[in-house]
């Protein structure tokens, strides 16, 4: 039993004869809801564009494990007024849409509430940006059509080379599921689409294509580039950019496909492109690390590892 008095001495000696000192209230803490999240959630998208969010609720609990007469839901876009109550989510639309009209960032919540039971929430953080001047510091300009669609571009070794990912294709995956993002930083190919994805007159370049290219300085290949106004290769001391040889590469990751949740690996650390090469099931690839200055080998899966692609053609 817990006192909100210390009872000593003779002075309470007559409270405690009548019954002790008293007891606090009993505290209690209404149960909680969770479990809720969004279908439909990307990170970033253009400015202007409309995406609506689904609200899941067949995962929603309580933390005492009972059962609420009716859950609602309400959304709340920033600090913005809350909308579109819903009184109970059994019989009513779930889904909310968002035009991001502006630049910057925006947090989307959805919230389920019920009587007697303390709010759950989730939360979607979207940056809408310009694709046009989210992504600078990139040399030269688009001079080169590929497939329709504009390419920097380099010339060596009697090879043209694009000086940016591969992008306006229809296979492939993109970072994030942000298809806005996919002319920045490129889509990522297994070895088994990379050798298709190519438009006509274009190819990928062999290992030897690459190293005469490169050379081994990871930094004469890196692009002093800025997404959103940060530094997409934050400074290390071990490596020096200077992007002398016009490549522009960028840290856009890679993709593990063996597990959908954890898809998305590396981005702000590693570029990575396949080559020509396979054999076994196993095809070569050449990598930049951040914290590496040379430029790195490697081999990987031709079907669940998918990498950056950098197309030539014969000049």
């Amino acid at each position: 039993m817990r006192f909100n008095l210390l009872c000593t001495g003779l002075a309470f000696a007559a409270i405690l004869s009548i019954g002790g000192c008293k007891k606090d209230e009993d505290i209690t803490t209404k149960p909680s809801l969770s479990g809720l999240y969004l279908e439909s959630s990307v990170p970033y998208v253009a400015a202007g564009d409309k995406i609506t969010f689904k609200a899941i609720v067949s995962s929603l609990t309580t933390s005492d494990g009972t059962t609420p007469g009716s859950v609602g839901l309400f959304w709340q876009v920033n600090s913005g007024q809350r909308d579109t109550t819903t009184t109970d989510i059994k019989n009513q639309e779930l889904s909310y849409t968002v035009e991001f009209s502006e630049v910057g960032s925006y947090t989307v919540t959805c919230y389920a509430f019920a009587t007697d039971y303390y709010n759950g929430s989730v939360t979607a953080n979207v940056e809408a940006i310009d694709p046009e001047t989210a992504l600078t510091g990139l040399e030269g300009d688009p001079d080169v059509v590929a497939g329709g669609n504009p390419y920097r571009s380099i010339t060596s070794g009697g090879l043209c080379w694009m000086a940016q990912n591969l992008y306006g294709t229809e296979s492939g995956t993109v970072l994030l599921k942000s298809e806005v993002v996919a002319p920045l930083f490129g889509r990522y190919y297994t070895w088994n689409e990379a050798k298709e994805a190519c438009p006509d007159g274009w190819r990928l370049p062999t290992p030897e294509e690459f190293d005469a290219l490169l050379g081994t300085s990871a930094g004469d290949a890196m692009a002093n580039a800025q997404f959103l106004k940060k530094d997409m290769w934050p400074y290390r001391t071990e490596v020096t950019i200077t992007n002398s040889t016009g490549f522009n590469a960028i840290p856009a990751g890679y993709q593990d496909l063996t597990s959908e949740s954890y898809a998305d690996q590396g981005f702000g650390e590693y570029a990575c492109w396949w080559t020509s090469s396979q054999a076994d099931g196993l095809a070569e690839y050449r990598y930049i690390y951040l914290e590496n200055p040379v430029i790195q080998k490697g081999k990987g899966s031709i079907s669940s590892l998918a990498l950056s692609v950098r197309c030539v053609k014969e000049i």
